[in-house]
């Protein structure tokens, strides 16, 4: 609305200058359609069918909306702007795409009433548990849709559903899928394990090298449950060097140093992991409505004349509680017929006048189906809610004369009845003050809006390389912000669209002030970039902490694994791991027929015990497994494999489907697979 406002009135011998330059290109390029297909809009194209740019944007802004909504304060939108994230949306359009068109080659369709229980069964349309009518007509005009274009896209939507939907309900578990996932899913293993941390708690008695973490470093915790992703443990360690702090001071000693060749080559060989993030530091100009409130103070004859000419909105008007009976009379009717009707009205206004009731009257008599059963009754009638001539005639009676003689009009002949008058209501000058001047100075707030936008605008056309001759002008602060990097920042910088700008090639590689970026109504703000921090590897002082500690996060773990395989070798020869244990200090996870989800055992450890191999009939499986912050060495005693009483119908049939559902996931990706590979598929990369 700002940049419309803007660009409307924008004036002079600058903007006709540049309106001149851009009519011939834009010329040209009118032209130049006549001649070139409409492929040119599209994103891509599928069996001769195409996704139009304007298809995709309208779905992609939807489908972020959609996730703005779910995530809430956790929406993070660059992260939905990345090329693959786009890319992804286009793959699931052309999926619909693909689904639309076998779908309407075999013939597929949905009837209207099976789309009428579809769209009842919407709780949103919903009240009570109950569909209704105006909440489902009020919901679709907020999102600026009409009941048909809903019905269309959900009836589209269903006879989509449909190959999915028979995929999935055809999907079943076969006794052998079920006797093996039964097998594996509920399979327990009995082991012992003895622990060894790469940072133990208690560093008393032991060799500082031992103790120069207390943790492992959060990208080994990232590895370890990429590799596992049934490990749901959060990891809640400190950072590296805090705990290198901890397990220096604990028992008093301190830390042996690392030494600098060592810092030097680690460096060197892992540069990737101490970038800096691109950032930039920006200064800007902000212009807001709100703050020229002060500035604006209305005079009483200015408010007088807003409130006589809008005085409709402040008073009430009277309005009459009225009946009726109608004598329908056919717009086409002859003079004869016409008047047989009004005898009749006429008569019923005896009646009525004579003592008659008239609610019965208009039982017997009225034509007016939508009345007569209330008795004629209307409700409450204002100015301007019925026919001019009907109006007339109920205006013109009193209480002390209710009954109306005949009225025509469209309909026929009417006899009106005034049961009640509520004498209109409404709001003197000083009443309405406090309204007037408020809605004034909004509305003086948008005009000089306009006109300094206008004027900043100008400005900064006239030099779009600088902010200063237009805040001097203008007498606006020049503010900063940043550094900040492509994830937004603190203040200003948390707005996703003034990252956007800042990171523009027009503002960051060219060098000019931004367009005017909407930040709410009637408050914009014109950016430029001060300062640009490109990406970079951070010099070795800036992290040398890091560094270390990463080394000795390595060297802990090395020598944490060194000792576990010493223990493992100790026990492969015949020695009781308790008595090991105790003897090391060291705790021992004895767990007996464990479950893969049992909550006894850390998640790490379980997971790398289910993955050792099955035990000999005589051995046990022995192994050192590597684990989030240490090793442990592990003996696999025993597995016995799962099973489901024949009794247990209840846990047989959620297995049964939890197969079926995997099944079906699995055969719709084919299904889409296939009808990929059938088709002529065609990406515009370079329109995304």
């Amino acid at each position: 609305m700002v940049l419309q406002a803007i660009r409307e009135r924008l004036t002079g011998i600058l903007a006709i200058f540049i309106f001149g330059i851009l009519i011939i290109p834009f010329a040209f390029v009118g032209v130049n359609s006549y001649f070139s297909s409409d492929s040119v809009n599209s994103v891509a194209r599928v069996n001769e069918a195409d996704i139009t740019t304007t298809q995709f944007t309208q779905s992609f802004q939807n489908y972020r909306r959609r996730m703005q909504s779910l995530l809430g304060a956790n929406f993070d939108a660059e992260q939905f702007d990345q090329p693959i994230v786009r890319r992804q949306h286009l793959d699931n359009l052309i999926n619909q795409e693909l689904l639309s068109q076998v779908s309407l080659e075999s013939g597929l369709s949905v009837d209207d009433e099976s789309l009428a229980q579809a769209i009842r069964d919407i709780e949103a349309f919903q009240v009570d548990g109950v569909f209704n009518t105006e909440v489902y007509q009020s919901r679709l005009l907020g999102q600026g849709t009409t009941p048909q274009q809903f019905e269309n896209d959900m009836r589209a939507q269903l006879i989509l559903d449909q190959y999915p939907g028979a995929i999935a309900s055809s999907a079943i578990a076969t006794d052998h899928e079920f006797e093996q996932f039964i097998r594996l899913q509920e399979q327990q293993r009995t082991f012992k394990a003895i622990v060894v941390p790469a940072f133990p708690d208690d560093a008393d008695g032991a060799d500082p090298a031992e103790a120069d973490d207390e943790s492992a470093d959060e990208s080994i915790a990232e590895t370890d449950s990429a590799e596992d992703p049934t490990a749901e443990v959060a990891d809640e360690t400190d950072t590296a060097e805090e705990q290198i702090a901890e397990a220096g001071t604990e028992d008093g000693t301190t830390l042996p140093p690392v030494e600098e060749s060592a810092v030097v080559a680690w460096y060197e060989a892992n540069q990737q992991d101490y970038r800096s993030e691109e950032q930039v530091l920006i200064e800007y100009v902000e212009l807001d409505s709100a703050d020229m409130a002060e500035e604006i103070q209305p005079d009483d004859e200015q408010l007088r004349a807003r409130f006589e000419t809008q005085k409709a909105r402040f008073i009430t008007p009277e309005t009459r509680l009225a009946s009726h009976i109608l004598i329908e009379v056919s717009p086409d009717a002859d003079e004869a017929t016409v008047e047989t009707a009004r005898q009749a009205a006429a008569d019923l206004t005896r009646r009525a006048r004579a003592g008659a009731e008239f609610a019965e009257l208009a039982r017997e008599n009225s034509q007016d189906a939508g009345s007569a059963e209330l008795g004629g009754d209307l409700g409450w009638v204002e100015p301007g809610f019925m026919v001019q001539a009907f109006e007339d005639g109920l205006y013109e009676l009193s209480m002390a004369e209710p009954i109306s003689d005949p009225v025509q009009t469209g309909f026929g002949w009417h006899v009106i009845l005034l049961r009640d008058v509520r004498p209109a209501e409404g709001m003197t000058f000083d009443e309405a003050r406090d309204i007037l001047v408020e809605e004034f100075v909004v509305e003086e707030q948008e005009r000089r809006f306009l006109d300094v936008a206008d004027r900043l605008v100008d400005l900064i056309y006239e030099d779009p390389t600088t902010l200063s001759s237009a805040a001097e002008v203008l007498d606006l602060e020049i503010q900063e912000a940043g550094p900040f990097g492509r994830a937004g920042g603190p203040g200003i910088a948390a707005n996703t669209d003034i990252v956007k700008a800042a990171f523009s090639d027009l503002v960051l590689t060219q060098g000019v002030v931004s367009d005017p970026v909407d930040l709410d109504d009637n408050h914009i703000v014109m950016l430029r970039v001060k300062e640009h921090f490109p990406e970079a590897v951070r010099p070795l002082d800036e992290v040398r902490d890091q560094v270390v500690a990463s080394i000795r996060l390595q060297r802990a773990m090395e020598q944490a694994q060194e000792r576990a395989r010493a223990l493992l070798a100790q026990v492969e020869s015949g020695a009781e791991m308790s008595v090991l244990a105790e003897s090391e200090a060291l705790e021992l996870v004895e767990s007996d027929g464990v479950t893969r989800n049992d909550g006894s055992v850390s998640a790490d450890l379980l997971v790398k015990v289910f993955r050792l191999p099955l035990p000999g009939e005589e051995n046990a499986q022995t192994a050192v497994v590597e684990l989030n912050d240490g090793y442990a060495a592990v003996k696999l005693e025993n597995v016995t494999d799962g099973e489901v009483s024949e009794d247990d119908l209840i846990s047989a049939q959620n297995f049964r489907r939890r197969i079926a559902n995997a099944s079906a996931s699995a055969e719709a990706i084919g299904f889409i697979q296939m009808l990929r590979s059938q088709s002529d598929i065609e990406v515009f990369e370079d329109r995304l």
